[in-house]
């Protein structure tokens, strides 16, 4: 009969549980497995049940019935970078990639869990990851440190089936809620952050000095204005094409829009309200020799880089790029747009994320009203 050993080990922040299975012969060990968890009871149900399928295979190699993988059958054992490096050069896979999760995968292959075997992946490497990655000098927050976790999982997952990569998937599962119980990982919140009247003022004043006294030929103030009115990403503004304009009746497709559940594709004519259509001809002027059909052709990190200085410089806490989005779609909801209308503009699938914006509005407005209701009784 096999052996079952379970060694409790002290971590920075809690404990681990290595669970070892050996079958031994005239004093030599023939056979063994581990493998590390973040309870004592997973640890034994794991060994429990790797100590019947080791019986199980000595008794069919006893038998002659046993069989190993065929060569071609047979999986690799790489570690975490090397199958992070293939999922990132592969064109399956990296055609998926968004700018954050390619950032992040980047990342990962700087830190010690890239050196894990994959197939040998534990909940007590994502622990020691999250606690590491959570003392960073950059200080990252759960909220971030959660993204590692996730664009993992979603390469482990591809290993076997892509990479013919050998891996177990429930290190991910058995770790998720000691993760969350330990507070090395969270969700993001919902945000409603909106920039003031003088917060935007200040910052158009702020990027238009920029592009005066640096030699960029980013034209920051055009682009945070279309953003405002077109509720598009930077990704997607440095994406658009002369040749998907609709000048007469003021369209442009947007291509590959950002959508969960489909990857390509996914173009949506919108709408280019107010001076949007304007601010486009502007760019007629700043066309790039190279890239003579891009409207704005540029790098949208650039982008995003000078605009976060600007705001820094200013001192506008917590504000991000992103958080215009949410100016563009609560403008349009203020103007009496419907919510269809809008999520036809913004992009959005999934109507409960501009619910948000609606009652967050309706609230504004109620309490508005009541208190002018208030002053008029006095």
């Amino acid at each position: 009969m096999p052996t079952i050993n379970i060694e409790k080990r002290k971590l920075k922040n809690g404990y681990s549980f290595r669970a070892r299975v050996r079958i031994t012969k005239f004093g030599k060990i023939i056979d063994k497995a581990e493998k590390t968890y973040p309870t004592r009871e997973a640890a034994q149900k794991w060994a429990n049940k790797t100590s019947k399928d080791l019986v199980r295979k000595h008794e069919e190699i006893r038998d002659g019935i046993y069989s190993e993988q065929s060569e071609t059958e047979k999986l690799k054992e790489i570690t975490v970078g090397e199958l992070i490096v293939e999922y990132l050069k592969n064109p399956l896979t990296s055609n998926e990639l968004g700018r954050t999760k390619r950032y992040v995968l980047e990342s990962l292959l700087n830190y010690d869990i890239s050196q894990v075997i994959v197939s040998k992946l534990s909940p007590s490497d994502l622990i020691q990851h999250c606690e590491f990655r959570l003392n960073d000098e950059t200080k990252p927050t759960p909220q971030t440190v959660y993204h590692d976790i996730t664009y993992l999982h979603s390469v482990v997952k591809r290993a076997k089936q892509v990479f013919k990569v050998n891996a177990n998937l429930s290190y991910h599962e058995e770790a998720i809620p000691e993760l969350v119980s330990m507070k090395l990982i969270g969700r993001s919140g919902k945000r409603n952050r909106r920039p003031t009247r003088e917060e935007l003022k200040l910052l158009e004043q702020g990027l238009l000095e920029r592009e005066r006294s640096r030699s960029s030929k980013i034209p920051f103030s055009d682009i945070l204005q279309f953003s405002i009115l077109s509720a598009m990403r930077v990704g997607e503004i440095t994406n658009l094409l002369w040749s998907d304009v609709d000048h007469e009746n003021k369209t442009i497709i947007v291509r590959d829009r950002k959508d969960p559940r489909r990857k390509e594709n996914n173009n949506w004519e919108v709408p280019l309200l107010g001076e949007a259509y304007s601010i486009l001809l502007k760019q007629k002027k700043r066309a790039i020799s190279d890239k003579p059909n891009l409207i704005f052709p540029y790098n949208p990190r650039s982008i995003s880089a000078g605009w976060q200085r600007v705001r820094n410089k200013l001192g506008i806490k917590d504000l991000r790029y992103h958080d215009l989005r949410r100016e563009a779609a609560s403008r349009l909801a203020e103007q009496g747009y419907d919510i269809r209308a809008v999520a036809k503009i913004t992009g959005h699938k999934n109507l409960n994320i501009l619910y948000d914006v609606y009652s967050t509005m309706e609230v504004k407005n109620f309490a508005r009203m009541e208190y002018e209701k208030y002053k008029s009784a006095r």
